[in-house]
């Protein structure tokens, strides 16, 4: 079932939204909006943004104050583990310290150019 709009007060929301905090709410707003659908976009992951109004009378109804709270949910990409091998002391070690070296192997350093030229054709 769909509400009905109150043709009497057609844009009270979005003039309430943009009045909360001088303008302020709104900026966060749509701010907040980008950087979910960025994030959502890019990690195929689910985004929430949460806005929560709470409406408090004052002075017998005759004021109304209103707190915002807003709160996102940004995904993010998964972390890969990084393997350690710890020594007795507590030290860890990229390389294990167990592994036997096998002779005549060497590292291979990396010789790359640092700027690439590509070939136009």
């Amino acid at each position: 079932m769909q509400a009905e709009a109150d043709p009497t007060h057609p844009d009270l929301g979005s003039r309430t939204l943009n009045s909360i905090r001088y303008g302020q709410l709104a900026l966060e707003l749509s701010q907040a909006l980008e950087d979910c659908v960025k994030a959502a976009s890019t990690t195929g992951k689910m985004a929430t943004l949460t806005l929560n109004l709470k409406i408090k009378p004052q002075a017998k109804g005759a004021q109304i104050f209103i707190n915002d709270e807003l709160k996102t949910k940004i995904p993010e990409f998964e972390r890969e583990a990084t393997i350690f091998f710890p020594e007795e002391n507590g030290n860890l070690l990229r390389e294990d310290p167990r592994q036997t070296s096998l002779p005549g192997l060497k590292a291979v350093e990396d010789n790359q150019p640092a700027n690439y030229k590509t070939a136009q054709g």
